[in-house]
């Protein structure tokens, strides 16, 4: 991903973490009906964000800020939700 769009604008963060946050939610989802998942295909676009978040701040922080945390609560959760799958597998 680049850190900039064509046109030269600062790079649409709120759409990426929306997309994380759809693709954590999924998530969700796939648990509540029995299934298990591998979360290592977020890891790289995760990173990938922080790294260009630091080197190109958001034009808006504060609602980057915000939808950031929420990705990181719902992030908790579905962790706590595996863990809850794992152990009732055991």
């Amino acid at each position: 991903m680049s850190d900039t769009s064509e046109n030269g604008a600062a790079p649409d963060y709120m759409k990426e973490i929306e997309d994380l946050t759809k693709l954590v939610e999924s998530g969700h989802q796939l648990i509540k009906d029995g299934n298990h998942i591998d979360l290592t295909n977020l890891e790289e676009p995760i990173a990938d964000l922080c790294r260009r978040l630091a080197e190109t701040p958001p034009e808006n922080p504060e609602a980057v800020t915000m939808a950031i945390q929420h990705l990181v609560h719902r992030l908790g959760a579905l962790s706590e939700a595996l863990q809850a799958q794992s152990q009732a597998n055991n």
